[in-house]
């Protein structure tokens, strides 16, 4: 049989590349437990919602915000595309999944909602979203909204769909346009000199964005090294969503030894550890103390005499102490750790610092219907 015969005419098709994706589908089992905490609300970025019928009226507002930085950066359509075209395969290799979308239409949307992003971060003020309601905007309105730029239930609804594994464009892409388009601006909206700093790099509004939520996501903490709060100095961050959890991961990672059966908080109580809350401490910086000679004798641990005869006060030395740091519940903390649970899930199984947490407070706290048990399975607890 002649070989040629033997070919077998199969049509070129996109496959990204499993090496470079940084942003994911929401895997069906997450999805499942609660649907809205993965699915925007308000409005879509990057290309797994983008047909969303639901979400077609921002578009309007997408236009308008690009046509204000057209006129605002001296910069052309053809200028701004220029940015997104000659990076088109790197940025549709940065999704999971492929999409039949031309490289024309491709280009603009990642274009509009780019400038969108820039264009929200530029125009959200400080006093604005600190006074932001918790209610969602529906679609019904929007139209109200648009009258006030900074009407603070859109901030803060659009906020709650910026923190979305779905909903995400590439990091680079931002920072590409805001150096080429928006570096030699005046500062207008942002207060650098708050914070003690005259950086005016993408790195740092997107900090000053997400630290005015701060409180929003469950965190009591703050920061005071410069070095941690610019990842991009240190690693090439692929999204809002990577940016976040690069902040919160501990400054020295280590792994110890994996934790097979906890006992909860009231198990822990009743056999005589002390629970401490300290302050000023990011929320994963959980200490156990015990001291030597309680390690090596634990029959002398006297702590139930300590809770009976508080007057006791020399033997406190004898009683082991969980040190952990407060963790308020938000009106988004659910959905920005679910989403950050998710891209762990895909991205960092190796190192899913944030999920092992999580499962931390799964075994502490014994409720049926805790959201995060889903993940008790899929997460090793190291210590």
């Amino acid at each position: 049989m002649d070989p040629d015969q033997l070919i077998i005419d199969i049509p070129q098709t996109y496959e990204p590349d499993k090496h470079k994706c940084f942003i994911y589908k929401v895997p069906p089992e997450l999805r499942k437990v609660n649907h809205d905490a993965y699915t925007p609300m308000l409005i879509s970025i990057g290309p797994f919602h983008h047909k969303d019928e639901n979400l077609k009226n921002m578009e309007r507002l997408k236009l308008r915000y690009f046509e204000d930085a057209c006129h605002r950066t001296k910069k052309s359509r053809e200028e701004l595309a220029r940015c997104i075209g000659k990076n088109e395969e790197t940025i549709r290799h940065y999704y999971a999944e492929s999409f039949d979308i031309s490289p024309k239409d491709f280009i603009a949307m990642i274009l509009l909602d780019s400038i969108f992003i820039i264009e929200h971060l530029w125009r959200t003020k400080r006093t604005s979203l600190k006074s932001c309601s918790s209610n969602g905007t529906s679609s019904s309105q929007i139209e109200e909204c648009f009258l006030d730029e900074q009407n603070p239930r859109l901030s803060y609804s659009i906020f709650q769909d910026l923190i979305l594994l779905e909903n995400q464009v590439p990091f680079f892409v931002l920072e590409d346009l805001y150096n080429s388009a928006y570096g030699d601006l005046p500062d207008q909206h942002t207060t650098y000199q708050q914070y003690g700093h005259k950086d005016k790099s993408f790195h740092k509004l997107v900090l000053d964005y997400f630290l005015h939520f701060w409180e929003d996501f469950g965190l009591n903490c703050s920061f005071d090294d410069d070095e941690k709060i610019f990842p991009g100095k240190e690693k090439q961050v692929g999204h809002f969503i990577d940016f976040l959890r690069y902040l919160l991961l501990p400054c020295n990672r280590k792994c110890g030894e994996s934790i097979k059966r906890l006992r909860c908080a009231t198990k822990l109580a009743e056999a005589g550890v002390e629970f401490r809350e300290v302050p000023d401490r990011l929320f994963h910086d959980i200490q156990f103390q015990k001291s030597r000679l309680l390690q090596k004798c634990p029959c002398l641990n006297l702590s139930w005499l300590l809770s009976c005869f508080p007057c006791f006060k020399c033997l406190e030395n004898m009683q082991p102490v969980l040190e952990i740091p407060s963790f308020t519940v938000g009106d988004v903390t659910e959905r920005f750790y679910r989403n950050l649970m998710a891209f762990e899930q895909c991205h960092y199984l190796e190192e899913a610092y944030i999920c092992n947490y999580i499962v931390l407070l799964d075994h502490l706290i014994k409720l049926q219907k805790m959201w995060i048990c889903l993940l008790r399975k899929r997460c090793l607890l190291t210590g």
